[in-house]
């Protein structure tokens, strides 16, 4: 039932506690409605309990909107992230099978978290079929000229590319063991710049739960050639809680 009402808060983008409260008083109100064509006056206490569920339901209604509204404004959304990024000491990181071509955005993930200390991999059985994790974790991590122990360094690799729920419980998982290791949320970002979409939309809903920041690696787009723009890839924030200094700065999701 809690994954059902989060997946409906992150899927429509309405709190579950706002959807909880509507179907109570709607379910309320058929009750009421009902004493009513019974009694010549209805029953009191029924009403008032509407009436109280009612008020519930718009004072969670005026919140929500008032945050939704928030989140919506040009300023909160695609800030730039790759100075925050710098500050993480974890990092979750969804893989991709093309996560190891020449110029891949692992090697600039590597090169700007300088603070680096764990690392976890979200891959799918396909992507260990091509060689992908040992190629990141191998050749690339060494052109990047990085070390790390390898009990700092744990793969996820039975996600299906598709199974939204698996990386979300793979996301969760990895942030857990990061928490055991003494690392705060502030301290951990989740990277979706590779991956299917649905493993993306996983990630973010296993991340926000956490209240752990998500980033991608984008780039400008030329119209006019129709192909990012050469040298402008910035790490860029999908969805924020906390600030470069660990402060609570929930800006997408409250």
């Amino acid at each position: 039932m809690r994954q059902a009402l989060a997946r409906i808060r992150y899927v429509v983008g309405i709190p579950s506690g706002l959807v909880v409260a509507a179907a109570a008083t709607f379910y309320l109100l058929v009750n009421a409605l009902t004493a009513w064509s019974d009694a010549e006056f209805g029953e009191p206490g029924v009403w008032a309990t509407v009436v109280l569920s009612a008020a519930l339901t718009t004072i969670l209604f005026v919140r929500w909107q008032h945050r939704f509204s928030a989140a919506l404004q040009p300023r909160t959304l695609d800030q730039p992230g790759t100075a925050k990024l710098a500050l993480r000491r974890g990092a979750v990181v969804l893989v991709g099978l093309d996560s190891a071509d020449p110029g891949t955005t692992f090697t600039r993930l590597l090169a700007t978290a300088k603070r680096l200390e764990y690392l976890a991999l979200i891959a799918t059985p396909q992507a260990e079929v091509r060689g992908v994790v040992p190629a990141l974790l191998g050749r690339l991590m060494a052109v990047s000229g990085r070390s790390m122990p390898a009990s700092q360094i744990r793969v996820w690799d039975r996600n299906g590319a598709e199974a939204m729920g698996d990386v979300e419980q793979s996301v969760t998982e990895a942030i857990a063991w990061m928490g055991r290791h003494g690392l705060h949320a502030s301290e951990i970002v989740v990277d979706v710049t590779k991956g299917r979409r649905s493993m993306a939309f996983g990630a973010l809903i296993g991340a926000n739960r956490a209240d752990v920041e998500v980033q991608y690696l984008a780039a400008e787009w030329h119209h006019l050639d129709n192909k990012p723009r050469p040298g402008s890839e910035e790490f860029s924030v999908m969805s924020e809680h906390w600030d470069g200094v660990g402060h609570d700065s929930t800006r997408l999701d409250s």
